[in-house]
Parts: C-alpha cells; structure tokens; sequence
C-alpha cells in the first residue's frame, strides 16, 4: 500500500504497528500516572488484550506534513489517498466517527482486513 501510495506522489509513515499486552499496559498505566481518569483513557487506547494492535493488523500512519496521532491527519492528502484506496489493499479505518466501539476518532488507525 505504502509504494502504490508512493507512484501517486503520497508519503505514508508508519508510527505504530504491533504492540505487545505488555506494552499496551505500560502506555495506559503511563497516562493513569499522568493523572488521566481511566474513563478518559479507554477512550483513545483499547484495554491490554483487546487492542487491534495486539493482532499485528493495525497500523497508525502519519503523513510528512502532519503531527502524528493527530486528528489533522484527516486534513492531508495522504488520508484522502486512503479513504480512497485503502480498502483495495485490504485495510479499513477503524474508528471512524461516532464508531460503536466509544473509541475517540482516529483517522489514522487502519487495520488490514484482507
């Protein structure tokens, strides 16, 4: 996906791929130290165990004009490229707006469904 991207003149920048149970635990419990309520927590980051992450399927890309995990994202070229073309490589967004799952919206989480 990331060299069909590229032929069209898209740069796609993996930020996260896989993480452990392990990994997933220390990120929540870090904004639990931070003082975040877990509520608001669950929000952006799914429990140890049931992150798409877990699976080795999801993917956080960024774009080279954007912050990464940031909801601009959906304003670059490079997320037009993928509302556009990801489904033909096999990915879907996965927490699009409103989602059933109470994630935050995060226009860069695609997850590869084949």
């Amino acid at each position: 996906m990331k060299a069909a991207a590229a032929k069209d003149g898209i740069g796609l920048a993996i930020v996260s791929a896989f993480r452990s149970f392990d990994y997933q635990r220390a990120l929540i419990q870090r904004k639990l130290d931070n003082g975040r309520a877990i509520a608001e927590v669950l929000k952006i980051n799914a429990a140890p165990g049931y992150s798409e992450h877990h699976t080795g399927r999801a993917l956080d890309i960024t774009a080279p004009d954007c912050q990464p995990l940031e909801q601009g994202f959906e304003t670059t070229r490079a997320f037009a490229w993928l509302t556009q073309h990801a489904g033909s490589h096999g990915f879907r967004l996965s927490y699009p707006r409103d989602n059933p799952h109470g994630i935050s919206y995060e226009p860069w989480h695609w997850a590869y469904i084949g």
